[in-house]
C-alpha cells in the first residue's frame, strides 16, 4: 500500500472513490467532483491518497487550524490496509499536536481502525434534515427586525458576525478572512442569493448563510451557517430565519434541506431544529489523537 500526496488532475478518480464509499456507507451520494477540485485551491488543505496496484484504495484530506493547535481530518477507505496506512502517513506529517478526524456514521471500516490506532471518540454530530412537502409556516419575525439577501462588498461584515456568532462553539476555530473567503466564494455554483441577513435598523442581528449541498443534488438545500448575534438571542429570531430558508429553497425547487450540528451543543440548537420540523439523518463520530 503506497500513500502520496494526491494531485489535481486525479479529482475525477477521487470523486469515484468517495462516491463509491458514500452509496455503500450512506446510500447517497455526498460530495461532488467540483467540490473535490475546489479543495485543491485552498491553501490550508493537504490531500493524501492511499494506492495498491495502480488503483485508489483511500483518501484523507487535512486541515490545519490557524492557531497550530489541531488538525481536522476526513477520510475514506475501502479497506483496514488503506485506513492504516493513510493515519499513519497524517499522523508522520503532522508530527506533534491533536488531531481530529471524522467518522461517517455506519462506516464499516475506519472506526475499529481508528480504536487500534489509538484514538478515542470525543464529540458526535448530527446531520439533521427536513423534506419541504408539508406545509411551510411563515416566519414570525421579532419585532424591529427585517430581512434581506447579502450583497456584494458585505464579505468582511458576515465573516466577523460568524466569528462572533460560533465563538463558544466547540468545533468553531476562526480562520483569516482570505481563507474563509475563498471556501465560501471559490465553490462551484455559488450563490450570494441564498445568503440572508437580519438586520435591526443598520445593526446585523443574525444571518443564514445557505448554499446546494456539497453533492451537487439539485434538490438537496444546505444551511451552511445559521447565527444569531448575542444581544438577539432568545427571540427566536433563529427559527425566523430557518423558515424563511426553508421556503426559499422550496421555491427554488428544492425537497430536502440538511444542516451539520454538533450534538452537544449547549444552546439548544438540536431542540431548535426538532421544532421546526428537523430530524436526525445521519450520525457522525469526532475521534481524537494527541501526537
Amino acid at each position: 500500500m503506497n500513500v502520496r500526496a494526491a494531485h489535481e488532475d486525479e479529482t475525477h478518480a477521487i470523486a469515484e472513490l468517495i462516491d463509491a464509499h458514500a452509496h455503500e456507507v450512506l446510500g447517497e451520494s455526498d460530495m461532488s467532483e467540483g467540490e473535490i477540485r475546489h479543495w485543491f485551491s485552498l491553501p490550508n488543505v493537504w490531500i493524501l491518497v492511499a494506492e495498491e496496484d495502480g488503483r485508489l484504495r483511500g483518501y484523507l484530506d487535512g486541515l490545519t487550524r490557524p492557531d497550530g493547535e489541531a488538525n481536522e481530518l476526513f477520510a475514506v477507505a475501502l479497506d483496514p490496509e488503506a485506513a492504516s496506512a493513510l493515519l499513519a502517513a497524517a499522523e508522520e506529517r503532522v508530527g506533534s499536536g491533536v488531531l481530529h478526524v471524522v467518522s461517517q456514521g455506519g462506516d464499516p471500516v475506519l472506526p475499529s481502525v481508528l480504536g487500534e490506532c489509538g484514538w478515542s471518540p470525543v464529540r458526535q454530530t448530527f446531520q439533521m434534515r427536513i423534506e419541504l412537502d408539508g406545509d411551510m409556516p411563515e416566519p414570525t419575525w421579532p419585532e424591529g427586525i427585517s430581512v434581506r439577501r447579502f450583497r456584494p462588498g458585505e464579505e468582511r461584515r458576515v465573516y466577523e458576525a460568524n466569528n462572533i456568532a460560533f465563538a463558544e462553539d466547540w468545533y468553531f476555530h476562526p480562520f483569516p478572512f482570505e481563507e474563509w473567503q475563498a471556501f465560501h466564494f471559490g465553490r462551484p455554483g455559488h450563490d450570494s442569493d441564498l445568503w440572508w441577513l437580519a438586520e435591526d435598523g443598520g445593526d446585523l442581528a443574525g444571518y443564514s448563510l445557505n448554499s446546494w449541498h456539497f453533492s451537487g443534488d439539485p434538490q438537496l438545500g444546505r444551511i451552511g451557517s445559521l447565527g444569531v448575534m448575542p444581544a438577539y438571542r432568545c427571540r427566536g429570531l433563529g427559527e425566523a430565519l430557518l423558515r424563511h430558508s426553508f421556503r426559499d429553497f422550496r421555491d427554488r425547487g428544492a425537497t430536502r434541506v440538511a444542516l451539520g450540528v454538533d450534538a452537544d451543543n449547549t444552546a439548544g440548537a438540536v431542540r431548535l431544529y426538532e421544532r421546526v420540523g428537523m430530524h436526525v439523518h445521519r450520525r457522525n463520530v469526532t475521534y481524537e489523537k494527541t501526537l
